[in-house]
């Protein structure tokens, strides 16, 4: 599946994330974000993720692939992430800390969605071969949007 990335998803990510110097580290978000939007329960975005990887939005947490193949689509089962913009943390010659701005829409089990916008604090690691994997992610976000979940959101 992640050999077969939409054109429209590659094209977002590069944009978003043309000032990376890390080849590996952009071929990874676009995997990275393509993933995240396809349905559950998808093991390979969970893979992406390091054995003990974190994942934080607003009061929920997941550590670990089995807590976030769970806790990620608890509440979400289906979503659309824009990545708009992506900076490298620091130096830039080391691709490993990221912030991510972007835009997204969703649809809870009830049928009824929203969108906003959203920001991301990710940070980045090369396992003994190589391969890119997330070991923290945390998504901020305006959490109030949410909070009328049990509501139809106009």
């Amino acid at each position: 599946m992640t050999d077969r990335i939409p054109e429209e998803n590659t094209h977002i990510v590069q944009e978003a994330a043309h000032a990376l110097s890390d080849k590996d580290v952009r071929h990874f978000l676009r995997k990275f974000f393509y993933l995240s939007n396809e349905p559950p329960p998808n093991d390979e975005f969970t893979n992406l993720f390091t054995e003990d990887g974190v994942w934080i939005f607003a009061d929920r947490r997941a550590q670990g692939r089995h807590a976030l193949r769970k806790k990620m689509w608890e509440d979400i089962p289906h979503r659309d992430h824009s990545p708009v913009k992506i900076f490298s943390h620091g130096n830039h010659d080391n691709d490993t800390e990221l912030m991510i701005l972007g835009t997204t829409s969703w649809t809870y089990h009830e049928g009824h969605g929203n969108a906003g916008d959203w920001a991301a604090h990710c940070k980045l690691e090369k396992d003994d071969n190589g391969k890119v994997l997330c070991s923290y992610y945390q998504i901020i976000t305006d959490t109030g949007i949410h909070e009328k979940r049990g509501k139809k959101d106009k």
